[in-house]
């Protein structure tokens, strides 16, 4: 089977990226193991936090400033394409501090963006109980007014669906088996089954698995799985009007009174269990941040592997080997980051120069074990 673009990986990442190449005219076929969708795609909260994740000036905050304000095109766009309607929902993001010295940390911590064009308000307790009264008594909070929120599932169906549309064919149960090369270019995909796809270009958009597929030429822990465990709370009405960041998780609402609880951190390889001791710390800290949660009813939980870097930022662009595009190690913002990759493989398919430079994002960075210390340090941290 040939195609223009061969893509691993059926999740929003691989989704998005086939659905714009399709519209460019691209013919793409995406390979996933499983079910598209069924992985860290469909059990994200959704945050759009540009702000509120942007820890300090620098590649990261360029990327997510640039992803975020594409967001709200994309849901109109996949709207009238599909009628489905992402959530896509404006609000900002509000961190809480505890005490009056993490208030202060952390209205340090965010004064870079003064004189960016980036907004953030650092909120007084009054203020924070006027924007959010459902909240515990705080010192005070720092406000993104410019982050929002959407549904992941809802948001990867759409794209999944618009990509369908646009003519890109979906191969659900293809485990790849390796990435071909001939002259020590990428010419195509081989799965387990026998089947060899083969395309001028190949997007390896894996997730956490990334490092698994023989022929990236990727280090084998370039990307390794981070395994986050989320709660579902129900109530009969909401009680947040956006997202709230504390000390110890993070609430994401939805517009039916769902109530996201997120996420632990843990590096246990690819173990996806949701361990009492993981959800009982959620629940603490929830009730701790919105007292009337205590009230709610436990909907569901769930645990998913975001795709860590020992720097958290992506690894996108051309790889080390000629014509295999790399679009993974997303980590915490693959929903947010989805439309901006996407557009950067595009154009990098197309020949034409991509939305921001991708260099800070080069594979090449993490080629080096002293440049993945940080991940090693931190793995046996944890």
């Amino acid at each position: 089977m040939t195609a223009d673009v061969v893509v691993i990986g059926g999740g929003v990442m691989g989704s998005a990226c086939a659905w714009v190449l399709a519209e460019a005219g691209r013919s793409v076929v995406v390979l996933e193991k499983s079910i598209p969708g069924a992985e860290a795609s469909s059990a994200a909260a959704g945050i759009l936090g540009a702000g509120a994740e942007a820890h300090g000036p620098g590649p990261l905050a360029e990327l997510l400033g640039a992803g975020l304000p594409r967001h709200a095109a994309w849901a109109r766009r996949l709207g009238r394409q599909t009628g489905i309607d992402v959530e896509f929902r404006e609000g900002g993001v509000l961190r809480v501090a505890e005490t009056a010295a993490s208030l202060r940390a952390l209205a340090k911590e965010t004064a870079w963006m003064e004189g960016t064009g980036r907004k953030r308000r650092v909120l007084s307790a009054a203020e924070v109980r006027k924007l959010e009264p459902a909240l515990a008594k705080s010192p005070g909070g720092v406000f993104f007014p410019e982050d929002a929120r959407i549904d992941p599932k809802k948001f990867f169906r759409a794209v999944h669906v618009a990509a369908e549309r646009a003519g890109a064919r979906f191969e659900s149960g293809a485990y790849v088996k390796e990435i071909l090369t001939e002259n020590d270019r990428a010419v195509g995909v081989a799965v387990e089954s026998g089947t060899v796809y083969r395309g001028k270009t190949v997007v390896l958009a894996a997730g956490s698995w990334s490092t698994l597929v023989p022929g990236a030429k990727l280090p084998e822990d370039a990307v390794i799985p981070a395994r986050g465990q989320v709660v579902e709370l129900e109530l009969p009405r909401p009680v947040l009007s956006r997202v709230v960041a504390g000390p110890r998780c993070y609430l994401v609402p939805r517009d039916d009174g769902r109530i996201l609880v997120g996420a632990t951190v843990e590096f246990v390889g690819y173990r996806r269990e949701v361990t009492a001791r993981g959800i009982r710390d959620l629940l603490d800290a929830a009730v701790t941040l919105v007292p009337a949660l205590g009230d709610a009813t436990f909907g569901a939980s769930w645990s998913s592997f975001r795709p860590y870097t020992a720097d958290e930022l992506p690894l996108l662009g051309r790889s080390a080997v000629p014509g295999l595009l790399l679009a993974t190690g997303h980590y915490r913002n693959g929903i947010l980051l989805a439309p901006i990759t996407a557009e950067i493989i595009r154009a990098i398919v197309l020949g034409k120069s991509p939305p921001l430079p991708v260099d800070p994002y080069a594979a090449k960075r993490l080629e080096t074990a002293e440049n993945r210390a940080p991940l090693r340090a931190r793995r046996n941290r944890d």
